[in-house]
């Protein structure tokens, strides 16, 4: 993932920038940032959208762990959900925004994916990306490329009823690799 950081961080931008020009988003929208790789870590915990930091550099790492990348998501929704409501603010389901360039290290992520009650779960490949996993990782939504990372965080999360599936292959392609029939207004679409 170390490749695409660059790219990860210029999307963070892009996304922070289009919640600036939304006052209501940047008034409702919270974001919590989740290194992957060997040992998952919070790189940024639950702030106002508008607070977002800039994602350092990371070290490289050959293999990543899904498994315990959704354990932690699954303890800080708990945790930013409770805080959240002890503030008295309104506690929206989450969307989570799982950014991958490769396949899993580990066998026993989907049993950990599958104690993930709260969040919609958008999936975004970058680089070498395995689509089939992918696919099963992302129930509201899957871009498989073609979509720059920035417009695709401002799409869900200040859209999310509108986003479903992107990916600038053709829909035959898409189908055949995640079940899922592309239409005219996303698939083949980039933005």
């Amino acid at each position: 993932m170390t490749d695409y950081i660059g790219e990860l961080r210029a999307g963070l931008r892009e996304f922070c920038g289009a919640v600036h020009a939304d006052p209501v988003a940047a008034a409702r929208i919270h974001v919590c940032v989740i290194g992957m790789a060997q040992t998952p870590t919070v790189l940024q915990p639950l702030r106002p959208a508008a607070e977002l930091i800039d994602i350092a550099e990371q070290s490289p790492c050959a293999t990543t762990f899904f498994g315990p990348v959704f354990e932690l998501l699954a303890e800080r929704i708990e945790a930013d959900v409770n805080a959240l409501r002890r503030e008295r603010r309104a506690a929206l389901r989450p969307i989570v925004f799982f950014v991958s360039d490769g396949r899993p290290a580990d066998d026993t992520w989907p049993a950990a994916f599958a104690r993930l009650t709260r969040p919609e779960v958008i999936a975004f490949a970058v680089g070498a990306a395995d689509p089939d996993t992918l696919a099963r990782i992302g129930t509201s939504g899957v871009f498989l490329g073609g979509v720059r990372l920035g417009a695709a965080l401002a799409a869900t999360v200040l859209h999310p009823r509108r986003v479903h599936f992107w990916s600038t292959r053709p829909p035959d392609a898409v189908a055949e690799s995640t079940g899922r029939q592309g239409d005219e207004r996303t698939s083949g679409s980039g933005a």
